[in-house]
């Protein structure tokens, strides 16, 4: 039997980690509901909390057919509610402790929605 090269290897290695990560998150999707006096819509976020994988070394090479690689500062992989381009996300609890809670996110590209759920490239918005 012959085995995986070390490229196959570290792939898997770094697919699987990516699922087993215990962060959560919430997806920000923008709803109009009214206009004000100036005929402006109204716009109100529905929030949708997410168990998600966060990572903050996103693989640009693998975005490069599905968003601007340029502004991508993070990456999002999680099961749920599903996602739109110009959409926000926001950390709310990471399993290595560190603390993302002040930054929001804007969802910049969706790559996959396979049965582990969407991945997501995010870069750090002005709100």
């Amino acid at each position: 039997m012959k085995l995986p090269n070390a490229r196959l290897v570290a792939q898997i290695q770094r697919i699987t980690e990516n699922h087993v990560y215990a962060d959560t998150g919430i997806l920000l999707h923008p709803v109009s509901s009214s206009q004000d006096a100036a005929g402006q819509p109204i716009t109100t976020n529905t929030e949708t909390t997410v168990d998600c994988s966060f990572t903050d070394k996103p693989n640009l090479e693998s975005w490069r057919d599905y968003a601007d690689i340029a502004i991508i500062n993070a990456e999002v992989r999680f099961v749920g509610a599903t996602p739109a381009n110009g959409d926000l996300f926001k950390i709310t609890g990471r399993f290595d402790g560190s603390s993302y809670t002040d930054v929001t996110f804007e969802i910049v590209g969706i790559r996959d929605r396979s049965p582990m759920g969407y991945v997501v490239a995010l870069k750090k918005a002005d709100v």
